[in-house]
């Protein structure tokens, strides 16, 4: 009975430790430094978004300011790894100082360190300034993806040049760099392994703050809830693309080809035109001309959106934006779309934010308003914590919030009220399932592609197959999205960095759980409001309009605020009153859609799921 008095006496005071005024001292002086290095790399970022990618000047800050803190989280590495062998300090301490920066690559030996960050670049260098030769014109090899070939095939009607396309980019990308993406994974083990990570994939999910063994169950139990969805936009896309192709490009039963419905999906990130679809829900209805309706109504300057979506996150219970925060606003470059966005500045050490604006005032643009806004509201709240805390809790955790908003602000009702959108059938069923369609594109066919490229570098992180194993990664492509390449792909070819969006060592799981916590958040949001009914077919989740409603402020408020100085799951527990994140709100929107789907492919005999 001693020994176990002993033992609990030891438990309870390693649970309740008090503060230690070393640890102290050094948390204080780490979280004032990493402040100052922190702006000064935000400066450097500023600098280079208003002058351009290319400009010297705003690249050599960046690296110089990169170089900077690289060399101060290696000044903290051993004070830090003692601090917690000794186990010292409270709660608070231990949580600050394991989000001191780890050395990551910089832990490798001198020459894996230039050979790690050499591969990186060179296989970006690769995805993102490529140049592919043109279709029957081997002397003309000029043409980028995006946007000179991207622009080619989504325009065109020859199966054989869009064929060829899909072909040339994967063997300039995918084959050409084969060899420098097995070793990088080789180094990127290592790596984890020098950073305290036994098992590679756990190190590959750490910003997650869970193990890879629960970030995968996570992610399969999200991908098995949207797998009814899935299979029945699926099996509708495919008999589109039977219908566009004939049967024997696109066969019953099977995959279907990954070539046509990278088209087919992919137009539904542009600037939609109703008759890109051939069934479309309700084509005599078409979709709305936003852009120009907002003209119409007067939100034709930046300025003028910028204040409106002021005031709608006043409403909501923020605090009003001074002034001077628009006329300090900075606007950048508008030459490229895809890099002109509305952005909010946090710092770190100095005690203010920036803005910067894109000049283009179309309904993107509007939308990401309030992406930007609750960004710069994000960013206020979460700066009473201390610099190392101050992040979110998990990569594009604040990103959910704001997307959750954009939706919001995109529904017909609000819409409505806001005077864009004054025609009342956009917000009776047939436009809706037309809006619907379109955002399902975006949506339900993305989370599957996010979960084979994190599936793909798990698995291999793990061991159980080859880094370069061209036959798994087209076995989970087929299985979880669906699609097959045009001729069979085997391990003489190598496809896996044709796909890679973002950077060869940037995770997708984070992007994957933004999405669905965007739409767990609108429907609860939606729920406490009263704006959505389960099962009124009066008030769907798909026009529910947040506007005016006071109370989430609050819940917002205390929510940013905790930073990261909580595991994302008591994040949750604020915002949404459970921990755990659900496929729920996501299936609840789509249900309007979801119904529509199965009916037309029972009535058009459309078969669900391959073999």
């Amino acid at each position: 009975m001693q020994i176990l008095a002993v033992l609990l006496l030891v438990g309870l005071t390693q649970a309740v430790s008090p503060p230690d005024a070393t640890l102290e001292r050094f948390l204080n002086e780490t979280n004032q430094q990493l402040a100052v290095i922190y702006d000064q790399a935000v400066l450097a970022q500023l600098l280079n978004e208003l002058r351009g990618p290319n400009d010297l000047v705003a690249l050599l800050e960046i690296e110089v300011t990169d170089d900077k803190l690289i060399k101060y989280v290696r000044t903290l590495t051993t004070r830090k790894a003692k601090f917690k062998r000794l186990g010292l300090g409270d709660s608070q301490q231990r949580r600050l100082l394991g989000k001191i920066p780890q050395l990551g690559y910089e832990a490798l030996s001198g020459r894996d360190l230039k050979l790690v960050y050499a591969l990186a670049s060179s296989m970006s260098d690769n995805y993102h300034n490529v140049k592919l030769c043109a279709y029957k014109q081997p002397g003309n090899c000029t043409l980028r993806l995006i946007p000179d070939v991207q622009s080619i095939v989504q325009g065109s009607r020859d199966l054989d040049e869009i064929e060829y396309y899909w072909f040339e980019w994967r063997s300039r990308t995918g084959l050409a760099t084969r060899s420098q993406f097995v070793d990088f994974m080789d180094l990127y083990k290592k790596t984890a392994q020098l950073n305290g990570y036994p098992r590679g994939e756990d190190y590959w999910f750490r910003s997650l703050e869970l193990n890879g063994q629960e970030t995968m169950t996570l992610l399969d139990k999200i991908m098995h809830g949207l797998r009814p969805l899935f299979l029945q936009f699926h099996a509708h896309v495919r008999g589109s693309l039977r219908k566009m192709h004939g049967e024997n490009l696109v066969p019953r039963n099977r995959p279907y080809p990954q070539h046509l419905a990278e088209v087919f999906i992919g137009n539904a990130f542009r600037r939609v035109q109703a008759e890109w679809y051939v069934d479309l829900p309700s084509p005599e209805i078409g979709l709305a001309n936003i852009t120009q309706e907002m003209h119409r109504r007067g939100l034709s300057t930046t300025q003028r959106v910028f204040w409106n979506v002021a005031e709608y996150f006043r409403a909501l219970g923020f605090p009003q934006l001074e002034n001077s925060l628009w006329t300090y606003a900075q606007k950048v470059s508008s030459d490229d779309d895809d890099r002109c966005w509305h952005k909010a500045w946090r710092y770190y050490a100095l005690p203010r934010t920036n803005f910067t604006y894109c000049p283009l005032n179309d309904e993107e643009r509007f939308f990401n308003m309030f992406e930007a806004q609750s960004d710069l509201q994000y960013y206020r709240a979460a700066s009473i914590q201390p610099t190392l805390l101050q992040e979110e809790p998990f990569p594009n955790f604040s990103d959910a919030i704001g997307k959750c908003f954009s939706m919001a602000a995109s529904s017909p009702r609000f819409l409505r009220k806001l005077g864009v959108l004054r025609d009342n059938k956009w917000k009776e069923l047939p436009a809706r399932l037309n809006r619907l369609y379109i955002q399902g594109l975006r949506v339900v066919f993305l989370l599957p592609v996010f979960y084979v490229l994190d599936r793909y570098r798990v698995e291999v992180l793990a061991g159980h197959i080859k880094a370069d194993d061209n036959e798994a990664y087209w076995r989970f492509t087929e299985h979880y999205t669906g699609a097959a390449a045009p001729t069979k792909r085997t391990n003489e070819q190598f496809d896996v960095p044709a796909k890679l969006l973002m950077e060869v060592d940037d995770q997708y799981a984070s992007n994957f759980l933004s999405i669905v916590v965007q739409f767990q958040l609108l429907k609860h949001f939606c729920t406490i409001t009263g704006q959505f009914e389960m099962g009124n077919p009066r008030k769907p989740l798909d026009l529910c309009d947040l506007s005016d409603q006071r109370g989430i402020g609050e819940i917002l408020k205390r929510a940013m605020s905790l930073g990261s100085s909580v595991h994302y799951r008591e994040v949750l527990k604020v915002l949404l009153g459970e921990p755990e994140i659900s496929i729920d709100g996501l299936l609840t929107y789509f249900q309007p859609l979801q119904d529509w789907l199965q009916h037309q492919n029972q009535e058009n005999n459309l078969e669900v799921g391959w073999t």
